[in-house]
């Protein structure tokens, strides 16, 4: 690694390996996530219901994991904690997966063995993610495998939109912070990563996966609130 790096990785923002535009698509897409997993988390405690499916959970939780422990970007500081408050966060939804997930699950027999089996796909997610990273297949920031993760949210929050009718603990506005946030990491990933067309393609899916989820959300349940009391 070059000086500049090594100065960049170190500063509070790294403008010397990335543009302030850059930086503010990129950092500004992180931070929204950040206020998204507040939304979720403030609604699984409030309704008992969390709108993360149990296996884009685990593949998240174990990016997150790796990339706030194990893996660092070389963004800057800022960014090196915005990864950490991720996975603080992330620890928090994970949990109330294992606890309310279940009611998801349609399958007897998965039901009852909702939390092993989310548990060992985060375990397997965490090794695959881990090898994906350490054998050089990604990038300095995580993002190939990040999206791989995304897309995971991404398909399986649209076939969880498909198959309900009571949206009681849904946000419409985490909804749209998640697909903003992504939507502008994917735009940095353009400028920074011009030549990498798998990475593009990847973050063009899920932000159309997004709309679609969004259109179905506002299609089934529509602007209005839902009480609780109002659950069937």
């Amino acid at each position: 690694m070059n000086i500049s790096s090594d100065a960049g990785r170190t500063s509070l923002l790294n403008l010397i390996d990335y543009t302030p535009a850059e930086m503010v698509l990129f950092a500004g897409g992180c931070v929204l996530w950040v206020v998204a997993y507040g939304i979720l988390i403030r609604n699984g405690y409030r309704y008992k219901v969390i709108e993360m499916p149990a296996i884009a959970a685990a593949s998240n939780f174990a990016w997150e994991a790796l990339w706030s422990t194990m893996f660092e970007t070389d963004m800057g500081v800022f960014l090196i904690w915005t990864y950490r408050a991720w996975i603080l966060f992330d620890l928090v939804i994970f949990t109330m997966v294992l606890k309310y997930g279940a009611a998801f699950v349609q399958t007897p027999a998965l039901r009852k063995a909702f939390a092993p089996l989310t548990l060992t796909s985060m375990l397997a997610f965490a090794v695959l993610y881990y090898f994906f990273t350490a054998q050089g297949h990604d990038t300095p920031i995580g993002a190939n495998s990040a999206y791989i993760a995304q897309l995971f949210i991404s398909v399986y929050c649209v076939l969880l939109v498909l198959q309900r009718n009571d949206f009681t603990g849904f946000s419409l506005v985490f909804a749209f912070l998640r697909t903003i946030g992504t939507g502008m990491n994917t735009v940095f990933m353009f400028l920074h990563y011009p030549d990498n067309h798998w990475l593009h393609s990847m973050g063009v899916i899920a932000f159309l996966l997004d709309s679609i989820y969004i259109t179905v959300f506002i299609k089934k349940r529509g602007f209005t609130y839902i009480p609780r009391t109002a659950r069937p």
